[in-house]
């Protein structure tokens, strides 16, 4: 072999080395890649009624957890929703039933704090679990009615001749006469009586006057 080809073939040999170990370095990445991609692929809660945090009322009678994909079939008894109060019992009743890829369990629930615990099984047979916290509003309490109480009539204390205090009530009669300005037990106006008293004096003035002058004349002759 010449020198010239000797050289060529030198030069060749290093780089056609780091290229199979770029090629190598690239199918290894990729085939990890390929691994890892059925891993990140398992399903996951989309949502769930009631949500994370939320208040409902007590009338709520089903709760549902929605999912990427439908659970895996045949395995139903891998499957579990419990709605707990706080003091752990669990109100949900009957079964978990699935309609596509919503689970959902019947309930009948008590006013407080509550905890929705679940298990899921994805299509893959992976297993995977969670809780939803949320609140349970009590029912109002309904509004009291109003009765047809009579209203008090206000009552005047007066003081006894023992000194004891004595609650007297005014009747109708007597608030009907402060209405319009005048007394009950008033009595009978004694202008006229004053008047004609004045007049009476001054008639008997005026005859003693004429009297005293009458007797007081000289007799004719």
């Amino acid at each position: 072999m010449s020198s010239t080809a000797r050289s060529s073939h030198t030069r060749t040999t290093p780089t056609l080395r780091r290229t199979l170990g770029s090629l190598v370095g690239v199918a290894t990445v990729l085939a990890g890649l390929a691994t890892a991609a059925p891993a990140s692929a398992h399903s996951g809660l989309t949502g769930s009624t009631p949500a994370e945090g939320a208040v409902v009322s007590s009338d709520l009678r089903q709760v549902d957890l929605t999912f990427t994909e439908a659970p895996l079939a045949g395995l139903d008894a891998g499957l579990r929703i419990e709605v707990r109060d706080q003091a752990g019992q669990d109100e949900s009743t009957g079964e978990v039933t699935v309609a596509g890829t919503t689970m959902s369990k019947q309930v009948d629930l008590s006013a407080g704090p509550h905890t929705m615990l679940w298990r899921y099984v994805s299509p893959d047979g992976h297993p995977i679990d969670g809780q939803v916290a949320f609140t349970v509003q009590g029912a109002p309490s309904a509004a009291a009615e109003p009765t047809g109480t009579p209203t008090a009539t206000p009552s005047r204390e007066a003081r006894g001749s023992s000194g004891t205090s004595v609650t007297t009530t005014p009747t109708p009669a007597a608030a009907a006469d402060r209405a319009d300005g005048t007394s009950a037990d008033a009595s009978p106006s004694a202008l006229p009586w004053v008047i004609g008293g004045v007049a009476l004096v001054v008639v008997l003035g005026v005859v003693v006057v004429l009297a005293s002058r009458r007797r007081s004349a000289p007799a004719a002759d």
